[in-house]
């Protein structure tokens, strides 16, 4: 890839939120995982594990996690969620949900469409597999920064193949449920969910694209 093949797909790439059905064939992710597995890390320490899911394995878990969101069940994520943000966070938090909400038609006193959609979370948007990130308990935070830069890297492979996808926190809240079904040890904390397919270019909510800050609010410069 030369430097104008990683702007265009790191422009291209974006969260997919309705796949098509057919899973991409395990050759296809077995290159984009030998690929993003090239991600720096803390003195080369490679701190990460992926366990990709699909067919009947992910068909039960997901109806495991969507029957255990409808009962209200407790949940308790190995990784703490987010409890709010500051201000100007919470400002483009809540503006992209606006819009994202705009785009799939949901009025904001519309409790019955708000609930569809997240558990649609919960099924991964229909995609037909799901990636894990997962790594052990003992490590300290820094390794899970090492973590992101993993997954940065199959999103953006990802999309230069054609393949879409999605990084679901919802995914995750329900750990156990997902040790159960993966194998996944309890000796590892799950770090988050991604859905993983041909993106359905069909679906509006696909041409949905969140939007950034300018530099000016992000860079300094200091010389």
């Amino acid at each position: 890839m030369n430097g104008m093949e990683l702007r265009e797909t790191i422009e291209l790439r974006k969260s997919i939120r309705a796949f098509r059905p057919e899973p991409v064939p395990r050759e296809g992710l077995q290159e984009i995982m030998e690929k993003a597995l090239r991600a720096p890390s803390w003195g080369n320490t490679q701190p990460w594990k992926v366990t990709i899911v699909g067919g009947k394995p992910l068909q039960s878990l997901i109806g495991e996690c969507v029957q255990r969101a409808l009962a209200g069940g407790a949940f308790g994520p190995d990784l703490e969620m987010p409890k709010g943000w500051p201000e100007e966070l919470d400002r483009r938090y809540k503006e992209n949900g606006r819009k994202l909400f705009a785009e799939l038609a949901i009025e904001r006193g519309d409790q019955e469409k708000r609930n569809a959609h997240r558990l649609n979370m919960f099924r991964f948007f229909g995609a037909p597999q799901a990636v894990y990130l997962h790594q052990e308990r003992t490590l300290g935070p820094y390794s899970i920064f090492d973590a992101g830069l993993l997954a940065q890297n199959i999103a953006l492979l990802a999309a230069e193949k054609g393949v879409g996808t999605c990084f679901l926190g919802v995914t995750v809240l329900y750990p156990e449920v997902i040790r159960q079904y993966t194998g996944i040890p309890e000796t590892d904390r799950i770090l988050i969910g991604l859905a993983v397919g041909y993106p359905d270019d069909d679906a509006p909510i696909n041409q949905f694209r969140s939007e950034r800050v300018p530099i000016e609010n992000v860079v300094r410069w200091v010389d």
